[in-house]
């Protein structure tokens, strides 16, 4: 079994781990009584009936696919399993959660400059795919000079971005920041990128049981990689060895935003049935660069 501080990892065997989507995270997540529970009533809600082959299945209306809608979960962890049966792919709640954050403060976002990280062939990374103007999609490819577009995506590293200085008007990610070796600095090159009155629209997972804002699971040295944690990995969209978890966030994570970058720093928190909005983890940041901010 692995002990905190002992087990050292080569740097590049794990550098293509942070960029990832995080699909399955029911994998290294225990269900919890509370979870169980919460399900439990929301089955036997009004609106709600469950079904031989499904935990909960009721309807709705998605903010993605923009239609009313049915939601089905097979599941008890309804963040990767509510899905929504309208959208192509279908989509979970995280990227519902988004779609409504982003409709409320941005409804323009349509013609903005959009850079988003990790993208996925479902929810909010396709409906941005179809219909935003002017979207830049990458992902993080170790193999390739940062910038190069001979892959599907152009590969960028969020902790040292090669885009000009107030480059776009947004920046989305889903489950990404929890896979950066320093968030620290990704948060910076995000600002830096940001035109005044840009944003940073993100999902990542908050512990319920942490209020400090980071709380490092690895540490990054001349041998490699120590772990602080046991080591955990979720889905990664571009490597079918997954993405590590780098680092824990809490309560305070949006003070330690706003102390890195200066920015407004808003947290949304859901348990939003009508949009298909339940279960743990339903945290969307959204962070706005001041006109006058500078870094």
């Amino acid at each position: 079994m692995l002990k905190p501080g002992n087990s050292v990892t080569p740097v590049s065997s794990v550098r293509s781990e942070w960029t990832t989507y995080s699909k399955n995270s029911h994998l290294v997540i225990a269900l919890s009584e509370q979870v169980a529970m919460l399900h439990r009533r929301v089955a036997h809600s009004r609106g709600s009936r469950k079904v031989s082959d499904h935990l909960l299945r009721y309807d709705g209306f998605c903010p993605i696919c923009q239609r009313p809608t049915t939601f089905e979960a097979t599941n008890a962890w309804l963040r990767d399993y509510l899905r929504c049966l309208s959208c192509p792919n279908g989509s979970v709640p995280r990227e519902r959660a988004v779609a409504l954050v982003l409709e409320e403060q941005r409804p323009n976002w349509r013609g903005l400059r959009i850079h988003e990280s990790s993208p996925i062939a479902r929810g909010i990374s396709r409906k941005l795919r179809l219909e935003a103007q002017h979207l830049v999609q990458t992902q993080f490819y170790p193999d390739l000079a940062l910038g190069s577009t001979e892959r599907a995506f152009r590969n960028e590293d969020l902790q040292n971005l090669t885009f000009p200085d107030h480059a776009f008007d947004l920046f989305v990610s889903l489950d990404v920041m929890e896979h950066v070796p320093d968030p620290a600095a990704a948060v910076k090159e995000i600002f830096r990128t940001l035109a005044p009155g840009g944003a940073m629209i993100c999902t990542w997972p908050v512990s319920k049981h942490q209020v400090t804002a980071v709380s490092p699971r690895v540490s990054y040295g001349a041998e490699g990689i120590t772990y602080l944690k046991p080591p955990q990995y979720h889905g990664n969209p571009v490597s079918k060895d997954g993405a590590l978890v780098t680092v824990d966030y809490g309560y305070d994570v949006h003070r330690w935003i706003a102390e890195i970058a200066p920015m407004d720093v808003r947290v949304y928190r859901f348990a939003d049935k009508t949009h298909g909005i339940l279960g743990e983890f339903t945290d969307v940041f959204f962070a706005t660069r001041a006109a006058d901010a500078m870094v």
